[in-house]
């Protein structure tokens, strides 16, 4: 056991410096648990905020096999005093005996550059306690706590930040935040181990041309496919690729739209103008007048959608209302007739108001067979942008 004032950096009374280490080099050299008990008790009585007596007791409740007691004891000073050896030492050992692989690492890489004991033990402990943490936050995000998941990460990314298991971690806390920008930060470091796992290569590419550099995810879907010719889904992927870096190269404002989790009717009107040719080139044959785009910074790109019929107005209200949510089935829907007005709406039979919308969005290839239709759940962008990529091949486009 360490002297208790090992480490301690706070200013210290004389007389309580002097008549701890006596009481303490007695609990060492005659094991008289009992003075020291007394004493410390004492010492704290006369002065709480003398965390080395706290110490002093926690070696005697460490001597008597009570760990839980010293780790109970001695978590507040290490908050209180992160790099306090005697301290620090004590609960390390204490959470060895209680098993808690974690919490002794974390003691002993406080006081690493101050012990040679407690840099090796924590070069010793440091692979099992990452398993331990990381095995937490899987865990954590299995019952869904996001938060606490978090947490865990933040001692992986402070005790190993480039590590692959942090960052495994880190990708998992961001695929269940939705943070794709965060999950594309650690599948770039992931990726760059692992050149040949084509699996992580293709999250990448998805990954760049959604939130990070087009031109990137581009880049690797061509080479996938170049290296596999005969793969279907590889072509498919790369048609796709080539239809999101050219989206990438539109106004910010849209590329923005594209990018939302959820699109309101405005937001689905915007996309058709720009993302499909035929829209932005055609002049309207109808006048309807909807009163809540007139101030809209996109008012002209909701009007020529309006004015096509592709989507409707309120007859009685003349309002289009914009900011409404919109459902996958309802857009579906806005796709299969904006189908039906440029002529390319045979597999609908010419009537895009007929017929279930999943059915039809299936027939026309909206929808990818196998995949569910979920008519009634929210559009995102890129689920919209998907959409309207498949229309373009009716539509003569690609």
């Amino acid at each position: 056991m360490l002297d208790p004032m090992e480490g301690y950096t706070r200013e210290a009374d004389a007389q309580l410096r002097n008549r701890l280490e006596g009481v303490w080099h007695d609990l060492v050299d005659t094991g008289d648990t009992a003075e020291a008990i007394r004493a410390s008790a004492e010492m704290l009585d006369a002065s709480p905020g003398f965390l080395p007596a706290q110490v002093l007791a926690a070696q005697v409740d460490f001597a008597a096999g009570e760990n839980t007691h010293v780790v109970t004891r001695l978590l507040p000073v290490g908050d209180a005093l992160p790099t306090y050896t005697a301290s620090q030492m004590l609960i390390g050992r204490a959470a060895e005996r209680l098993g808690d692989v974690a919490l002794a690492y974390s003691a002993y890489r406080a006081v690493a550059a101050r012990s040679s004991l407690a840099l090796k033990r924590a070069g010793e402990l440091h692979p099992r306690a990452m398993e331990i943490v990381s095995h937490r936050l899987d865990e954590s995000l299995r019952a869904q706590k996001v938060d606490e998941a978090q947490k865990q990460l933040s001692l992986l990314q402070s005790w190993g930040p480039s590590e692959t298991i942090t960052l495994e971690a880190a990708r998992k806390v961001a695929l269940a935040r939705g943070d794709r920008a965060a999950e594309l930060a650690a599948v770039q470091e992931i990726a760059a181990r692992s050149p040949g796992d084509r699996t992580l290569l293709e999250r990448r590419a998805e990954l760049e041309l959604e939130v990070g550099d087009p031109s990137a995810g581009l880049k690797i879907v061509q080479d996938l496919a170049a290296r596999n010719p005969q793969d279907p889904a590889m072509a498919r992927k790369l048609e796709s690729a080539k239809f999101r870096w050219r989206l990438s190269q539109l106004p910010r404002d849209i590329q923005e739209i594209a990018a939302k989790p959820e699109l309101n009717r405005g937001d689905l009107a915007i996309l058709l103008y720009w993302l499909v040719p035929q829209v932005r080139n055609s002049l309207p044959t109808a006048g309807r007048i909807a009163t809540d785009v007139l101030d809209n910074p996109h008012r002209e790109e909701i009007v020529r959608v309006v004015n096509l019929g592709l989507m409707d107005v309120d007859s009685t209200q003349h309002r289009f209302y914009p900011g409404s949510t919109l459902r996958r089935g309802q857009a579906l829907r806005v796709v299969v007739r904006t189908l039906a007005r440029f002529g390319a709406a045979a597999c609908a039979n010419q009537n895009p108001e007929g017929g279930d919308i999943c059915d039809v969005s299936l027939a026309c290839g909206l929808v990818g067979s196998g995949e569910d239709c979920e008519a009634a759940s929210p559009l995102s962008g890129a689920g919209g942008v998907e959409i309207l990529r498949r229309s373009l091949k009716l539509l003569g486009g690609s």
